[in-house]
């Protein structure tokens, strides 16, 4: 009894150093991804994180970062069939993308180029199966990608119109003297343009990205469930901010325009926390809704 029990402990020690071996391949790639995309990210926090839109992109890069590594047994397990033929061309064409968006500064290739680069170097070391065990965190990537300068101002613009629009005729029928033109909204003696930090476009980009990493690791079995709390998202974000715009315009209203610079620093703030504590409700609902479900369906004792 005591020789198996010491038996059992001793092999404890062996198995997790046996673990780091398999991740010793990896360390040259990790040497040359840093090398490539140090500078990569140094520019783009330069360039687009300094910005409130832009605001999400490292948490969204640790996460990822933190994804990869959840799956670092994967990685350091025995090779399933490597595909090197698919794996060289995948990884090719992601060189190539880094190459052309790194010489014409072109952010959109560059760092959209860190998803078929990772994934060339997994079919090369690990092959197909080990791909399809990380498609979340490679995929989850893609929320780190600037969106173009052009598409987001498609984005932001209808957005910025429906908040104000939304946000006008609430006060209105609440009995404040609101008006509206275009994206300027005045109420009383003050005028407030609906900015892009005001369209709701960062909240929807940062639930987007929690929202999907909660539904990953939650784990829910019913695709309802998931499916609906994914399809909440954006009406959340969105609503949110519609209640960050209305507690700008009043609080300006009733007691000035200092009291409402000091608002648009915090609601920011507590726009998120709203955003999120509804998505956590809401999933606290269906969780509960399915529960009740399932003691309906079980047969009584």
């Amino acid at each position: 009894m005591n020789g198996e029990i010491a038996r059992g402990t001793a092999a404890v020690p062996g198995a997790a150093s046996a673990r780091m071996p398999g991740l010793m391949p990896w360390l040259p790639i990790a040497v040359g991804l840093l090398a490539l995309y140090v500078p990569t990210f140094r520019d783009v926090s330069q360039s687009f994180w300094i910005h409130e839109r832009g605001s999400s992109g490292p948490v969204i890069l640790a996460i990822a970062v933190w994804l990869v590594w959840r799956e670092r047994a994967v990685l350091a397990g025995a090779a399933d069939r490597p595909a090197p033929g698919i794996g060289a061309a995948v990884l090719g064409a992601g060189l190539a993308l880094y190459a052309v968006g790194r010489s014409q500064q072109f952010f959109q290739f560059e760092v959209g180029s860190l998803l078929p680069v990772l994934g060339g170097c997994v079919l090369l070391m690990r092959g197909p199966a080990t791909l399809r065990r990380l498609w979340f965190p490679l995929c989850f990537l893609l929320l780190v990608v600037p969106l173009p300068g052009s598409l987001l101002d498609s984005i932001l613009i209808p957005l910025k119109q429906e908040v104000s629009a939304i946000v006008a005729w609430l006060l209105h029928a609440l009995g404040f003297p609101v008006a509206r033109t275009g994206v300027v909204l005045t109420i009383g003696q003050y005028q407030l343009l609906i900015a892009d930090a005001c369209s709701g476009l960062n909240s929807m980009v940062a639930l987007s990205g929690i929202g999907l990493l909660y539904i990953h690791i939650s784990g829910h079995p019913g695709r309802l469930h998931n499916g609906l709390l994914l399809a909440s998202v954006l009406p959340i974000a969105f609503l949110s901010n519609v209640v960050r715009v209305v507690v700008l315009m009043l609080g300006t209203y009733w007691f000035g325009d200092e009291v409402g610079y000091q608002l648009h620093e915090y609601m920011q703030y507590v726009q998120m926390i709203l955003a999120f504590g509804a998505f956590f409700l809401l999933d606290w609902a269906f969780s509960r809704l399915a529960a009740g479900r399932a003691a309906a369906r079980r047969p009584a004792a």
